[in-house]
C-alpha cells in the first residue's frame, strides 16, 4: 500500500511539475522546482536518517523547513496569492513535526499521514496557480492593449 501511496504522489507531482512548466510564468515554475527538490531531498533524508516514523524525522524536519523557507521567499518576491496558499499549507506541515518534538506520545501512523497529506494541497494550488495564468494569458489576448505577464 505504502508504494501505491508513493507512485500516486509521483505521478501527480510529475503531472503539476510538467503543466507548471509548460503553462506557468516563473513563480509556478519556481514553486513546481520547490516541490520536485524537496520531494527528492525528502526522500534522500528519509533514507540516510531512518529512524522509522516512531520518533520525529529530524532530516525529513530540516527539508521541510528549508522547503519553508524557499516558498516564503517565493510569497514574498511573487505577485500571486497561491504561494501564501502553498506556504500556509506547508507551515501545517511542518508544525506537525514541532508537535511531534513536543509531545512523544503522538502515534507513528497519524505522524506520517499528517505529514505527508499536505503535499496535495500545495500541488492542487500550483496547478490552480498555473490554470489562472493561463486564463489571465487567453483573456489578454483577447483584448490587446493589456500587459501580459
Amino acid at each position: 500500500m505504502a508504494l501505491l501511496n508513493q507512485l500516486f504522489y509521483l505521478f501527480v507531482l510529475v503531472a503539476v511539475a510538467s503543466y507548471a512548466g509548460w503553462q506557468g510564468g516563473w513563480p509556478e515554475r519556481i514553486g513546481a522546482a520547490i516541490m520536485v527538490v524537496g520531494s527528492v531531498l525528502t526522500v534522500i533524508a528519509a533514507m540516510s536518517f531512518y529512524p522509522g516514523w516512531q520518533t520525529p524525522q529530524a532530516g525529513i524536519f530540516i527539508v521541510d523547513l528549508l522547503v519553508l523557507a524557499a516558498f516564503g521567499n517565493l510569497a514574498l518576491n511573487s505577485d500571486r496569492y497561491w504561494p501564501l496558499w502553498v506556504t500556509s499549507f506547508h507551515l501545517i506541515a511542518v508544525t506537525i513535526h514541532l508537535a511531534t518534538l513536543a509531545d512523544r506520545s503522538v502515534a507513528a501512523l497519524p505522524y506520517a499521514w499528517a505529514a505527508e497529506f499536505w503535499a496535495y494541497p500545495m500541488l492542487v494550488a500550483i496547478a490552480v496557480g498555473t490554470w489562472n495564468r493561463r486564463r489571465r494569458i487567453q483573456a489578454s489576448a483577447q483584448r490587446p492593449n493589456v500587459v501580459r505577464y
